[in-house]
């Protein structure tokens, strides 16, 4: 029987795995309010993390400093070991999807899907590659073409969410 213990699955119970997200003394301040106070978070690799809390108690203001969409009053933002605190929204590996769903209204799905895509110079067939196999995994592959004003409260959950996903 060997004495180290397997920790896989559990990579939080082993001291010698790093972090994959790390959120490190995260203070966001809006005048002389303070909606994110002295926040210490590690997310692992393969773990379910989940981000719970009363309204208006800071959790989407900590998602959009992660995001980039807000900048820290103090602390720092690790990703991989990487520390991302200032580096700018578009060059971080992270997308999130808004409550609003925010679909540009002029484009279609697909072109809502790419647009990030086509944003960072991806190759226009490896764009239309990737957007396919979102649409499929979100069971829109028929409704490329269409408008967001044309689709379900759902189905434009769904564009934002290939949208968020295409990326990787």
């Amino acid at each position: 029987m060997s004495d180290t213990l397997d920790h896989s699955d559990r990579p939080w119970l082993d001291p010698d795995t790093a972090p994959f997200i790390k959120v490190d003394g995260i203070t966001k301040s809006f005048g002389g309010f303070t909606a994110v106070d002295q926040v210490d978070l590690e997310i692992f690799r393969g773990e379910l993390f989940c981000l719970l809390g009363a309204s208006g108690c800071g959790k989407t203001t900590l998602l959009r400093i992660l995001a980039g969409l807000e900048t820290p009053t103090s602390g720092k933002v690790w990703i991989d070991g990487v520390d991302i605190t200032q580096m700018p929204a578009y060059e971080r590996p992270v997308n999130m999807m808004f409550q609003s769903y925010a679909l540009f209204p002029h484009m279609n799905v697909a072109q809502n899907v790419a647009y990030g895509l086509k944003r960072d110079g991806i190759p226009k067939e490896e764009i239309g590659q990737r957007v396919d196999q979102m649409l499929t995994m979100v069971e829109l592959s028929g409704f490329a073409k269409r408008k967001p004003h044309q689709l379900s409260g759902g189905e434009q959950q769904r564009v934002a969410l290939a949208r968020a996903l295409v990326k990787r």
